[in-house]
């Protein structure tokens, strides 16, 4: 096998080849002698490297001292004259601004570059609607328990109003399985749910460490959840308890 030695990036290597030996065929054809001095791999990696120090013009795409040397000769400067640098840092101050706002349409739309996230993109695929839910607000509702049968040791106890069930439960389902396991009724869903929690502190998921998630989920068993909901009630309020879909 025909091998050539790959020169690297400033002398770090991306290939991983014995003493940087690296086959011809990883190398683009140079016409001085046959092959370029780096790698395809090496390549590719001083490309992005001299990308990321070079910053770019998010619109027109030019190099940064381009764009700027472009900017000063628009503004009226004359390269090797006293006062060519004082329109470069015209161009600079231009730059500054241009790289953060750039006008689309007679709207400034900021371009400013982000991170990209972990988690993906940002935006929704969808637009998000806002409900505005007329009507008279009613203290009563369900405080309800719904359980994931894939992971049965971690019940989600909330509170929900009346007409509240089907929604609760769709919501729940966009992240997995979800199962309405008992829900009770109370006067006062809010206070109710409220002791329901304090009494579960122990258990809830938060206490036990994880700062990941929602503080209404419980890591107990459906005896435990159902003893604490029963044994929030009053002489007027006792919860009826009707068994989930």
């Amino acid at each position: 096998m025909e091998v050539k030695r790959c020169g690297g990036y400033k002398g770090n290597h991306v290939c991983d080849y014995p003493d940087n030996m690296v086959p011809v065929s990883e190398f683009n054809r140079d016409k001085r002698d046959g092959y370029q001095n780096m790698c395809k791999m090496c390549k590719k990696s001083a490309d992005d490297a001299r990308f990321i120090i070079r910053p770019r013009h998010p619109v027109t795409g030019q190099v940064k001292n381009i764009w700027k040397h472009t900017k000063a000769v628009e503004l009226g400067g004359v390269q090797n004259t006293p006062k060519w640098n004082s329109y470069l840092n015209k161009a600079e101050e231009e730059w500054g601004k241009e790289v953060t706002y750039w006008k689309i349409n007679d709207k400034v739309v900021d371009i400013t570059p982000r991170f990209k996230s972990e988690y993906g993109p940002s935006k929704p695929m969808t637009k998000r609607e806002s409900k505005v839910v007329e009507g008279e607000k009613v203290p009563e509702g369900w405080v309800y328990i719904v359980q994931n049968p894939d992971v049965p040791w971690v019940l989600k106890i909330g509170k929900t109003w009346p007409d509240g069930i089907r929604e609760i439960m769709s919501s729940a389902r966009r992240f997995g399985r979800s199962e309405l396991v008992y829900k009770f009724q109370f006067a006062e869903a809010l206070k109710a749910e409220q002791a329901v929690h304090a009494i579960l502190h122990y258990c809830n998921l938060r206490t036990l460490g994880y700062n990941d998630c929602g503080m209404e989920l419980f890591k107990c068993t459906l005896e435990e959840a159902i003893d604490a909901i029963n044994k929030v009630y009053s002489e007027n309020d006792r919860p009826s308890l009707a068994v989930g879909e």
